[in-house]
């Protein structure tokens, strides 16, 4: 695991967006994948905590959100990595960590409400989904550095196309904050080690 420190507050966010760049290339290029601890957490937009917050409405607002982009008619990608976020969740509790897990539709065009619901319960009921269209989705984005990529979608197709994107997931504190990014697919146990090894975190 790997521990980034001492940044000036000038130029953390703009650092943000090159880190993950780099992590995403490394990703796609086969690399180990590496899960970063942010010793200096990185503070979301107003905004894209209040939608955070509207998924796991009414619970305990000293919640910890594990986050991660996805779409639901993808085959194999997005399964594993939602499997992964409820295993991270139920091990989050046995160690008495308030957590709950996000999934972000990065295609809202066929990911409707209802398909998201359904979609999401297959793999825990502490895993919520989060549905945003148009210049929202794409501020929010914008937000943890998320790029996608749309195969042969065009007006002749809009339902059977591919959807790029990277495996990227966020862990955020209860005030609105990354702490915390690791890969979803490769990463997991990484953070099933911090529940049980890196108490303190969950403390502050």
């Amino acid at each position: 695991m790997k521990y980034i420190s001492k940044i000036r507050p000038g130029i953390y966010r703009k650092y943000f967006s090159a880190m993950l760049a780099i992590l995403l290339l490394a990703a796609s290029a086969g690399s180990e994948a590496a899960t970063v601890l942010l010793r200096r957490p990185i503070p979301l937009l107003p905004e894209a905590v209040a939608r955070l917050n509207q998924v796991h409405a009414g619970k305990d607002p000293r919640m910890w959100q594990l986050v991660v982009f996805g779409f639901a008619h993808c085959k194999d990608v997005c399964p594993a990595s939602l499997a992964n976020l409820s295993m991270l969740v139920k091990a989050a509790a046995a160690e008495q960590i308030r957590l709950g897990g996000i999934f972000v539709t990065i295609d809202p065009d066929r990911d409707t409400d209802a398909a998201l619901s359904q979609y999401t319960k297959a793999f825990g009921i502490d895993l919520g989904y989060l549905r945003l269209e148009g210049g929202e989705l794409e501020q929010f984005k914008a937000a943890f550095s998320v790029e996608t990529a749309f195969y042969t979608k065009n007006a002749g197709n809009m339902l059977n196309y591919q959807v790029d994107h990277s495996t990227t997931a966020f862990l955020i504190d209860p005030a609105g904050n990354i702490r915390v990014i690791f890969d979803a697919l490769t990463d997991a146990t990484d953070i099933e080690d911090l529940f049980r090894k890196n108490r303190t975190l969950f403390e502050s």
